[in-house]
């Protein structure tokens, strides 16, 4: 047994394991949109209890 790992199988070359451009998106998806929803509510709760205008939309 070689401790070294072998880069071919079957005589074709395995490039190493990447996340490809719609892994990046769903993982900018399953992140970004929670932190999104939970400013967004707290921007209501301000706007609601305070009378604060603070989020993005306010600054049009």
């Amino acid at each position: 047994m070689s401790s070294r790992q072998d880069s071919s199988i079957l005589g074709h070359d395995i490039p190493k394991a990447s996340l490809t451009p719609s892994g990046w998106a769903w993982i900018a998806l399953y992140l970004g949109l929670p932190i999104l929803l939970l400013g967004n509510l707290v921007d209501l709760f301000f706007q609601w209890a305070l009378g604060w205008c603070i989020g993005v939309w306010c600054m049009v």
